[in-house]
């Protein structure tokens, strides 16, 4: 029965136009291939902002900026650990939400010190910011890409990071995004949190140059 179980989560072809894809380095090539033409850069758009007209967009305050640019706290930190969910799925380096609560007195000084890395620039974000890729079928017997979902699973230390930023994010956002940005609402954290990845990848993008 394990083994059942087991070979129901592996993916042995894949459909295509072309015909059907076996074997794995076959299936490893082809599946790589479809999500990096699936989220490549745009193409270059004739469409431009006039950087003369910034008049009337909302912008934040001095003292906005300064709490947004201001060295991370542990109690942000503490109460941003202590509000994320239980009993999720378990990140690369094996370490749950549940540890890092159960043993915050023990290992907050060494997380405060990778918050201060952070906020000066000196954190090597690459060593942290990598996530193991795995497909959901979202029906039975998927057998094409499109049939899949794929979602990251990505180390809580990194996740942290991110929803202490968001958090900040989210106290200037209810004024400073026009109203009829409804997608990046200060409500609509997963706007967030996407914003905050495509900040990221474009930092890694930079930092290979």
């Amino acid at each position: 029965m394990a083994n059942v179980k087991h070979r129901r989560k592996l993916i042995f072809s894949l459909d295509q136009d072309e015909g059907k894809i076996e074997g794995q380095q076959n299936l490893k090539n082809y599946i790589t291939n479809f999500y990096k033409e699936l989220f490549r850069p745009p193409e270059e758009s004739l469409c431009a902002l006039d950087s003369s007209r910034f008049g009337n967009i909302p912008q934040v305050t001095t003292e906005e900026n300064d709490f947004l640019t201001s060295p991370f706290t542990e109690k942000e930190d503490r109460d941003t650990i202590f509000a994320m969910e239980h009993n999720k799925a378990p990140s690369p380096d094996g370490f749950p939400t549940e540890f890092y609560q159960k043993f915050w007195d023990t290992i907050k000084g060494d997380l405060m010190l990778m918050f201060h890395g952070l906020h000066s620039g000196d954190l090597p974000l690459f060593s942290l910011n990598f996530g193991i890729i795995t497909l959901i079928p979202k029906v039975l017997e998927a057998t094409w890409m499109q049939q899949f979902r794929p979602i990251c699973l990505l180390n809580v230390s990194f996740k942290i990071f991110t929803k202490v930023a968001t958090n900040r994010i989210n106290t200037v956002a209810d004024h400073v995004i026009s109203p009829t940005q409804s997608t990046f609402s200060w409500q609509d954290t997963t706007s967030l949190k996407e914003l905050l990845s495509s900040m990221r990848r474009f930092m890694n993008f930079i930092e290979r140059i």
